[in-house]
């Protein structure tokens, strides 16, 4: 009796409060007074990084994560999605969730609050146990949400919950207008690990040719590209240019080095082409960038 007791105690999913939120789910750790009503920060922020892994775990609040970089897995209930860039993510009172990070950096926005902040939060579809958790948006959905993040952050530096409220109902209606029961960013658990370890890798070395990839993951260059792309919604090569962006937009940033230095560290023979190829991504040439965040 006692053995079976211990063993129910032990495979218990823990339940994650207000009190023991922090230090379950990001790092720094920080001695800060727990979870309120609401509170809203950046996933960037000091103290709010998230954790690279967590275990399977229910909350007792409500959460609603806006993400603007980084990549993760993340497991709601028995489903796993590939979360990524312009993805809206809820969670509710109970749900199971656990998290494993694909990349070291994270932006975005992450919100909780309890249950009595709004009435009827149950009958979102996307809180309901049984419903799709995460909405893949748009470039213009994305730009408008971020708005709404914004407004709701504003806010709450300034303790006006009244106005909180009414950002989150407008974010929860909008969300509800884009709803679908279609489960975007879910796939197999194999498509999705595979997916994974392919961003890992690039993230740690983008300099390969897809075959290597393949080579190392085992698969056909083929089949890597199908199953990034009916993850992600783009293909492998995409996923290296845009890891290529992000080094140059580093070096960039970070260094002194010249703009024909970048080029050529980032095996680039044609400066031009390189010029080009930043603009495609950033909207920026790589000398307006540098201009633009040094003004920073």
């Amino acid at each position: 009796m006692i053995i079976s007791k211990m063993r129910s105690v032990k495979h218990k999913i823990p339940v994650i409060n207000g009190r023991n939120f922090r230090d379950k789910y990001f790092y720094p750790v920080d001695t800060r007074t727990d979870t309120g009503k609401f509170e809203i920060h950046r996933r960037e922020d000091e103290g709010y990084r998230c954790q690279p892994m967590i275990t399977a775990n229910r909350l007792d609040f409500y959460m609603v994560v806006l993400v603007t970089g980084g990549e993760g897995i993340k497991t709601f209930g028995t489903k796993q999605y590939y979360i990524r860039k312009g993805m809206l993510c809820f969670i509710s009172p109970g749900m199971v969730t656990n998290w494993e990070s694909v990349v070291d950096e994270h932006q975005g926005y992450i919100i909780t609050f309890d249950a009595h902040i709004l009435p009827r939060l149950h009958t979102y579809p996307f809180f309901q146990l049984d419903g799709c958790p995460v909405i893949q948006l748009n470039a213009e959905q994305q730009a408008d949400f971020h708005h709404y993040f914004q407004e709701i952050e504003k806010e709450y530096k300034a303790g006006q919950l009244e106005l909180i409220k009414a950002f989150l109902t407008v974010v929860f209606l909008k969300a509800q207008q884009l709803y679908t029961a279609t489960e975007q960013g879910a796939g197999s658990n194999a498509a999705i690990r595979l997916t994974a370890a392919f961003t890992f890798l690039i993230d740690k070395d983008f300099e390969q040719k897809l075959a290597t990839y393949a080579g190392l993951l085992n698969v056909t260059q083929n089949h890597l590209n199908d199953t990034v792309k009916a993850v992600t919604g783009k293909t492998p090569g995409t996923h290296i240019h845009e890891r290529m962006v992000k080094e140059a937009a580093q070096l960039l940033v970070h260094t002194e080095l010249t703009i024909a230095e970048i080029c050529y560290r980032l095996n680039f023979s044609d400066q031009s082409y390189f010029i080009r190829f930043f603009k495609k991504y950033t909207g920026f040439t790589p000398g307006q960038y540098r201009s633009n965040t040094k003004g920073l």
